[in-house]
């Protein structure tokens, strides 16, 4: 039996995730909560999980921290610190939406239209968002601001919102309208270029210099000219032959660029430790 793909084992767990927030809410109405909460703050069979952004913010405001919430965030927060972002290509919802529609635009849209291109790194301007964001949560809001930038959140809150509430959320046309963007910029902008959540993950994972990271070997690497499979491979846009320590910020480890280098010369793997660069 052929042993599936990473795409193939990291697309199940986006769909069974992205399915169980919806079934989740579902079941919570009738009061069936082992599992309840939404992507800010989630309770699984006892274990607490939670936004690691969501509990800096309250925790500031409020000068306290929770053991609970200590757990929860530390729990992301050392998942990250192992095995980098991979929440974000992995598990979050709206990355498989995020994924979904750039697959689409490349197949939808003329070749000529080359939408929104960018060489800018994008760590950079979530930084710039989150600090402003963050300053202006401290100054004018007693509720976490950067929540409203969540997209998971949202994600799983309008579940919440129909089976829990009654009533449909406006936050539906907001996912809609930024996968639209993306749709015609052909650019993944949001999880790039905004989404705040990822910024504690990522400054996790850079405390760890053993964490697990795709490594590059050139001498296995049989392309020479043009563009390469791996890097056509990318959705975020990077090429997986020059992730410096500055442009590791944005890889989240989904494998896209193993899967497509398999049968040319295996040049890229998964491995935990230093790079080889």
């Amino acid at each position: 039996m052929k042993k599936p793909s990473i795409k193939t084992c990291r697309r199940f767990l986006q769909v069974f995730i992205a399915l169980a927030f919806v079934i989740i809410p579902y079941l919570n109405s009738y009061r069936i909560n082992l599992f309840r909460g939404n992507f800010l703050c989630f309770h699984a069979a006892g274990l607490p999980l939670a936004d690691p952004l969501a509990v800096l913010q309250v925790s500031v405001k409020n000068w306290y921290l929770s053991p609970k919430l200590l757990i929860g965030a530390g729990i992301v927060l050392s998942i990250a610190f192992a095995l980098g972002t991979v929440f974000c290509s992995w598990i979050c919802p709206y990355g498989l939406l995020s994924e979904l529609v750039h697959g689409l635009s490349k197949k939808l849209l003329p070749k000529k239209f080359k939408g929104f291109v960018t060489k800018r790194k994008g760590f950079p301007i979530k930084i710039i968002i989150f600090g402003l964001g963050f300053l202006g949560f401290l100054l004018f809001s007693t509720t976490p601001v950067l929540n409203q930038l969540s997209m998971p959140a949202w994600y799983s809150r309008i579940f919440q919102f129909i089976f829990v509430q009654h009533h449909i959320s406006l936050a539906i046309l907001f996912v809609f309208s930024v996968l639209l963007v993306e749709f015609f910029a052909r650019n993944r902008i949001w999880c790039r270029y905004v989404c705040p959540q990822a910024v504690l993950l990522v400054l996790a994972k850079l405390l760890n210099s053993r964490r697990l990271r795709v490594v590059y070997d050139k001498n296995k690497c049989i392309i020479k000219k043009g563009k390469s499979p791996c890097e056509r491979a990318c959705t975020l846009s990077l090429d997986p032959k020059t992730l410096n320590p500055s442009l590791e910020t944005e890889c989240t480890n989904c494998g896209d660029c193993i899967v497509a280098c398999k049968k040319m010369g295996q040049a890229l793997e998964y491995r935990f430790g230093l790079s080889t660069e």
